[in-house]
């Protein structure tokens, strides 16, 4: 009893950390940016597939194993690579950090590449372009053969596989991904704060005004996607090398709108408001996902039971704090305190 109560608070960090990561840098783009993206799945699903073909064909190269013999979409694939995972420590390491540093500048890239060029238009036509990105996307990844098509692929290993204790490596992994997770949040909180920060809500709130005071609009919102797709890009490869397996099935649509529910719930513009909103829906997730194999006997599946549970709580959540349940503070700056005690003194 005792180990499954472990098992579930280990699955349920590890997930909500990860989903944190995404909630945080779209909260970044839609919250501080006033960028609205509806394609946020397609930067999590590219770093999750970028993250699963280094670990996979990457792998099995340095380990001298022929990937094109023994791709990893096989059973001949999957048995080496558990192989190589269970024997060679420092190599699957080693090559997980390389997918993770891999993951944040390809994503990166693509996120800041594909946005420069429709940045300058009006947010609705960002949010329906990236939207189509990612169904194009999808779509690539259905047709082609080398990530194994409509199946996807298998037997990603964990960094820490080699361990022999299953419980214990999935705490070292569940430590490994809350670091990343503290660590987005603390690059996030920096960023608001900076001018940057106070430049993008000043682009936010009023872009043709920030464009009349020099300030370069379109190049300052592909630069925060830059950081905020990058980041996503990371939390996808921790994504794919925690279900050791990617498909095409798991970067549906549903996932950008799940993640605009946690912002949505949680608070626009506040990277706490982002932990909370995924703090609630990953428990949900993982609750209905515990019970389900539990209860017997219903005509339907609990699993059911979570799109009426997330829209109820959001309804609910909007009519008592429109803004979200922790909203965007604003930002104390000397000139503002300065301001503040000259009004306070008349």
């Amino acid at each position: 009893m005792i180990l499954d109560i472990i098992s579930f608070i280990t699955a349920w960090l590890t997930y909500f950390a990860i989903y944190s990561i995404v909630a945080i840098t779209l909260n970044l783009e839609a919250g501080t940016a006033g960028i609205v993206n509806f394609g946020k799945v397609a930067f999590f699903g590219l770093g999750a597939y970028i993250g699963a073909i280094i670990n996979t064909y990457l792998l099995l190269m340095a380990a001298g194993v022929d990937p094109y013999k023994c791709p990893p979409y096989t059973s001949e694939g999957v048995i080496e690579l558990t192989r190589i995972a269970a024997s060679e420590p420092g190599l699957v390491i080693g090559i997980f950090i390389l997918s993770l540093v891999l993951s944040f500048l390809i994503t990166g890239l693509f996120g800041y590449f594909l946005t420069y060029p429709i940045i300058r238009v009006g947010s609705g036509f960002v949010g329906f372009a990236l939207l189509s990105v990612g169904e194009v996307l999808r779509a690539i990844y259905i047709n082609t053969e080398f990530v194994g098509g409509i199946h996807g692929m298998l037997g990603i290993p964990q960094p820490f596989t080699w361990i022999r204790n299953p419980l214990i490596s999935d705490l070292c992994y569940m430590v490994l991904t809350v670091f990343f997770f503290i660590l987005t949040y603390m690059l996030a909180h920096r960023i608001i704060n900076s001018p940057l920060g106070r430049s993008l809500r000043a682009i936010r709130d009023d872009d043709i005004a920030a464009l009349c005071l020099g300030k370069d609009v379109p190049r300052m919102k592909s630069k925060i996607l830059f950081i905020s797709s990058g980041l996503t890009g990371v939390a996808g490869a921790l994504y794919a090398s925690y279900f050791s397996s990617v498909n095409p099935q798991m970067f549906v649509i549903l996932i950008t709108f799940n993640i605009w529910a946690m912002i949505i719930i949680g608070g626009l513009g506040n990277p706490l408001g982002s932990v909370l909103g995924a703090l609630i829906l990953s428990l949900i997730e993982r609750i209905l996902a515990f019970i389900t194999p539990i209860i017997g006997g219903l005509p339907f599946s609990p699993d059911y039971l979570r799109p009426i549970i997330i829209g109820t709580l959001m309804v609910t959540v909007l009519i008592k704090y429109p803004r979200g349940m922790l909203p965007e503070k604003p930002i104390k700056t000397p000139a503002m305190e300065l301001l503040k005690s000259i009004s306070r003194r008349g």
